[in-house]
């Protein structure tokens, strides 16, 4: 299916971490480990297979020196070993450690301030009675960081026995271990949510001097621009008829009276649901928002509803929706969905085609944009789509656009969807090549990453002062 088009923001390496949570780190470098000794066992694998095979190795070669206490926060300890840990992980990730006793020194004492931080926001989310940890959120983690790791091997043998070289006797332990580490990035996360719901960590924008100094500071570090592509298009998508539209509502209907009566909804869900992306998911949606590019009719539906309640079908440009609020947290609720298709007929995709060659028609010959926009492109679509890297598109974008020139009007031409071919005819607009970020692209990231980081600062400061905090490094 196309995407939505709209870019992320590009984002620059965020300052030098004094808070949050490093265990996304940890996670990372277990999967280029475990990837790269995936990779080593393909016959295929690329000429520069050995230097990945090299740093990730690392992580798995042992210290010879007998573990210790390195701090303690709130009377757990954190160990030697945790910070041996770290260093392999950051050698794996390709970063040198420095070679130089003093330069050690003070990179270590780095680390465990970053461990001690973490420990402390873990703590200060344990504390607090009103963050509640989804269990099924932090197993549905597991599942996939398990699965996305076991997708690298041929064989369960080969999985396992890298796990073992890995230092986890089973498969078992395994799972023990990434439960942990994200149960603890589940109650990070939430109580950073509620601190910025609660206004009590408000970032200050840096100020321009700082934000520049930190970008010639990190000049080498900085993302590099990939190539990108710019353009505007109308998508025209089939329209289903009436009957296709009465016989979805009536089996939205039927499954709903089965959801009154009782069923499971996450059971329906997998068994029922038109969405290929959430079915496997039971529906889940996971946390959103007003304002986050949601149908309007499913948006107004979903925030008008208490937890546990079901609603009534809805209809959207994607169908109809049946949707059941699980949890609400000040202005974001969790739900689930289970939607319903309706079925589109020939006759219904030859139409969207036709519309499509009118708007081609109706382009070339000057016809304004925002017209053309109102009158048929697909709501559900972006129509402006500005640096897109190439990349991340579509084939179908890929081959449109490869040889586009400023002004050019292009298709239409078809991309497949769960809900039916759409025809989209774009305008070409501007073309990238790859290249170093300047400062006047990074601008507005850097000095947000740097207020974000001062605001955690702060917060995490006070949390030392109400908290036992021992560091014996």
């Amino acid at each position: 299916a196309p995407p939505r088009l709209r870019p992320p923001p590009p984002h620059p390496p965020p300052p030098p971490r004094s808070s949050g949570t490093v265990l996304s780190l940890l996670m990372l470098a277990l999967f280029v480990f475990l990837a790269g000794a995936a990779s080593a066992q393909d016959s295929t694998a690329r000429r520069d297979s050995a230097t990945r095979q090299d740093s990730t190795a690392r992580i798995t070669r042992p210290f010879r020196t007998a573990d210790r206490i390195v701090a303690v926060v709130g009377g757990k300890p954190i160990l030697l070993s945790r910070i041996q840990e770290e260093v392999n992980i950051y050698r794996a990730l390709g970063n040198k450690v420095p070679a130089d006793s003093a330069e050690m020194a003070i990179f270590l004492r780095q680390l465990v301030d970053r461990l001690v931080n973490d420990e402390l926001m873990v703590q200060a989310a344990q504390r607090d009675t009103t963050i509640k940890l989804s269990l099924q959120e932090v197993q549905a983690a597991v599942e996939d960081a398990v699965k996305n790791v076991r997708q690298q091997f041929p064989s369960d043998i080969d999985f396992q026995r890298q796990l073992r070289t890995a230092g986890f006797g089973t498969l078992e332990e395994y799972r023990e271990w990434v439960y942990d580490q994200k149960r603890r990035e589940n109650l990070e996360r939430q109580y950073i949510q509620k601190l910025r719901q609660k206004g009590l960590i408000k970032p200050i924008p840096a100020t321009e001097a700082e934000a520049k100094k930190y970008y010639e500071d990190n000049k080498g570090s900085m993302p590099h621009r990939p190539a990108t592509v710019s353009f505007r298009q109308v998508v025209a998508r089939p329209e289903p008829d009436s009957a296709a539209l009465a016989l979805a509502l009536q089996r939205a209907d039927s499954v709903l009276a089965q959801l009154r009566r009782g069923a499971d909804f996450a059971t329906l869900a997998k068994r029922v649901s038109e969405d290929p992306s959430t079915k496997d998911e039971g529906g889940e949606l996971g946390w959103f928002r007003r304002g986050m590019g949601l149908a309007r009719g499913f948006e107004q539906a979903a925030f008008s509803l208490r937890p546990g309640q079901i609603s009534d079908p809805v209809r959207t440009p994607f169908g109809y929706h049946i949707i059941q609020v699980e949890r609400i947290d000040a202005a974001e609720i969790q739900a689930r969905h289970i939607l319903f298709v309706p079925e589109l007929t020939d006759a219904n995709r030859a139409a969207a085609a036709l519309r499509a060659d009118s708007v081609g028609r109706a382009w070339r010959s000057g016809a304004p944009f925002d017209s053309l926009v109102k009158a048929v492109h697909d709501p559900t679509e972006d129509a402006i789509a500005d640096n897109i890297p190439r990349d991340g598109l579509p084939e179908e974008y890929k081959t449109a656009l490869a040889d586009g020139t400023p002004g050019d009007i292009i298709g239409p031409f078809s991309v497949p969807s769960p809900t039916g071919t759409k025809y989209v005819v774009a305008m070409f607009q501007m073309a990238r090549t790859e290249g170093e970020m300047t400062y006047e692209e990074l601008r507005d990231q850097i000095r947000s990453n740097l207020g974000e980081r001062g605001a955690m600062d702060r917060y995490l400061e006070q949390l030392r002062k109400r908290t036992y905090v021992d560091i014996r490094l």
